[in-house]
């Protein structure tokens, strides 16, 4: 699994890279080696967990670009202002997400908003790859990927707590500690809430590979799937 993370990242590599060469010359001489000569190197600037799916294998290839140039935590947060924007414009959102929408549309939007806040290359040419592919309605899956790979490389893991209900300070606290059982050696645990109705009591918790479904919800479902089953 970690080698074909790391052929997937390579070829990502390769072709957001072009864009970015002229910013950063060592970059663009690493990438005229062979996958093998450069397997090394790769190695070093690898996402330091294996993560599963398509989300994961373009946030590996983005990490990989941005530990290579050395602006990770900047290609980062150029990244999720682009998720940001989107979330708060409806209309942006279902622009990048319509696959009726012409890609060369996308691209050239994307290209000018990257301009515009004055991104570095290896964004926009990252960008750039996503919306060619047709996958700008998995932006939000890989920033999240994105930023399990910084917090890992941080010493940290996120936990992410969906409920019913907003959980009180109490009931945060009691979960934080159950949750830190999860947690290895030498790591921090970072614990973010959302709140969604539609689970109606209960919560979820996504931690990695991981999820636990405590919500209400589930449970109404596999009692409906109980009842319908033939006496």
């Amino acid at each position: 699994a970690s080698a074909m993370l790391r052929t997937t990242a390579n070829q990502l590599w390769t072709r957001v890279v072009p864009a970015a060469r002229q910013a950063y010359p060592a970059a663009g001489v690493a990438t005229q080696r062979t996958f093998a000569a450069a397997a090394a190197e790769d190695d070093a600037h690898a996402p330091p967990l294996n993560l599963f799916g398509l989300p994961a294998r373009y946030a590996a290839a983005l990490y990989t670009a941005g530990s290579k140039a050395g602006n990770l935590a900047t290609v980062q947060a150029e990244f999720k202002t682009v998720i940001d924007a989107a979330n708060a414009d409806k209309k942006f959102k279902v622009f990048l997400e319509d696959p009726t929408m012409p890609k060369a549309k996308k691209m050239k939007a994307l290209s000018d908003f990257c301009d515009g806040a004055k991104f570095l290359p290896i964004t926009k040419s990252f960008l750039g790859v996503v919306a060619e592919n047709g996958r700008l309605d998995q932006n939000q899956k890989i920033y999240d990927a994105l930023e399990e790979y910084t917090l890992a490389a941080a010493g940290q893991k996120k936990a992410t707590v969906t409920s019913a209900q907003a959980l009180t300070p109490e009931q945060l606290k009691d979960l934080t500690a159950k949750l830190g059982a999860h947690v290895g050696a030498g790591e921090e645990l970072k614990v973010e809430t959302k709140v969604d109705p539609k689970l109606v009591g209960g919560f979820t918790v996504a931690m990695g590979e991981d999820f636990f479904d405590l919500s209400l919800m589930s449970r109404i479902r596999q009692m409906e799937q109980e009842l319908s089953k033939p006496v």
